[in-house]
This record gives C-alpha cells, sequence and structure tokens, in this order.
C-alpha cells in the first residue's frame, strides 16, 4: 500500500538556506545520539553518532529497498516503515556531488558510492572536525543525493527554530511503504547479503 499521507501537512518554513531531508527510521526518534556499534559508509565502529538522510523521499526508501535486498512489490506490500523529515542548514556541508571538491579531496564518483566503504571512512575521519556533515551521491538511486550529518543530535518541533547547534527541527511525514515502481529504479550491491531482514527486526 502507498505510503500514508501525514495527518497535517508541513508547515511551510519561510527561512532561507536550510535543506528538508528524509529517512526511515523503525524507532521513535530519527537522530542517534550514541556511538555507532556498527560500520557504515561514513563511519567505523566507535565513531561519534552517524545519522544518514537523503534529500528526497525516493532516495530514502531506495536506501531501505537496498539495504534489505527487498526485490519484489509483494515484499514491499508488508512493509509499514516511518518516514521522518527534518530542516538542516546547508551552510558548511561538504558537497561531494561537486567535482571541485571530489577532485580537492581525491576521491572519485565511483568510490562515493562503491560497496567497499574504506574511501569514505577514511575521508570522513578527515572531515569530521571541521563540517557538520556531507552531501554524497546516492549509491542505491542514480540521480539523487544523500546528507550524513556528524555527531549526536536531537529532535524539536517542526514549527521550532533551533537554539542550540546539536537540536533539529524534525517531523514523522508518513508510515508506509515505498511507492510503486520505484523497485525497478534501485541499484543493488554486487553482492547482496542474503534475504531480506527487515521482516526479522522486531519494530519493523
Amino acid at each position: 500500500m502507498p505510503a500514508e499521507q501525514p495527518t497535517l501537512p508541513l508547515p511551510v518554513v519561510t527561512t532561507t538556506g536550510g535543506v528538508t531531508l528524509f529517512r526511515y527510521s523503525s524507532y521513535d526518534v530519527p537522530f542517534c545520539v550514541e556511538s555507532n556499534t556498527r560500520p557504515g559508509r561514513w563511519h567505523e565502529v566507535g565513531d561519534p553518532p552517524t545519522q544518514y538522510w537523503s534529500l528526497t523521499p525516493d532516495g530514502a526508501w531506495a536506501e531501505l529497498i537496498r539495504a534489505e535486498n527487498l526485490t519484489t512489490e509483494d515484499e514491499l506490500d508488508q512493509v509499514r516503515m516511518p518516514m521522518w523529515a527534518c530542516r538542516f542548514p546547508r551552510a558548511g556541508l561538504l558537497d561531494l556531488t561537486q567535482r571541485e571538491a571530489q577532485e580537492h579531496y581525491g576521491i572519485g564518483e565511483a568510490a562515493l558510492v562503491a560497496d567497499e566503504w574504506d574511501a569514505c571512512q577514511m575521508l570522513a575521519q578527515a572531515v569530521r572536525p571541521n563540517h557538520p556533515g556531507v552531501v554524497s551521491p546516492s549509491a542505491a538511486l542514480d540521480g539523487h543525493a544523500n546528507v550524513t550529518l556528524f555527531g549526536p543530535r536531537r529532535k524539536i518541533d517542526w514549527r521550532d527554530h533551533p537554539l542550540l547547534a546539536r537540536t533539529s527541527p524534525a517531523a514523522l511525514v508518513a508510515i508506509g511503504r515505498p511507492r510503486p515502481g520505484l523497485l525497478g529504479s534501485v541499484l543493488r550491491r554486487a553482492d547482496p547479503t542474503g534475504p531480506p531482514r527487515l521482516f526479522d527486526l522486531p519494530n519493523g
């Protein structure tokens, strides 16, 4: 079934210089506050919290499909996953979708979307102290981009303006499944890790 729409639309924010980000989460909060216990593209085990978001809802859903190796619409019909949105200031984000930034940091687009994460993890260690996060090409959906935020964050009401650097306005915007037709556009890992894990998770 298509993702359910929120009861009320998100209020229009008139401030400029920010981006709206999207992510799925089976928890009741959208942000991590503890150190990472499993590696990811932009962090290693033991690194401070690392928050993975997408610039579009399709990008976020594609990450779910890729991560859980979902391959049929019947499997997607079983998904009822919370989708969150947050507002984040654009200032300071390192935009690695730009060729100039890739050349400056010595990393190509192929490495940014590779199944092996070593190059991204090494770059994250170098830029984490000076940037709140990075914008990078999506490995799951061609033409889309993700935003990875470094460090712990705390959710505040969508209508509020952050007074502390580690707070971000966020809201639950839907509970549902990826839209029909997205499945065929998702880019797959060369060696998927087996059958879908999503339905084995307690909150999935």
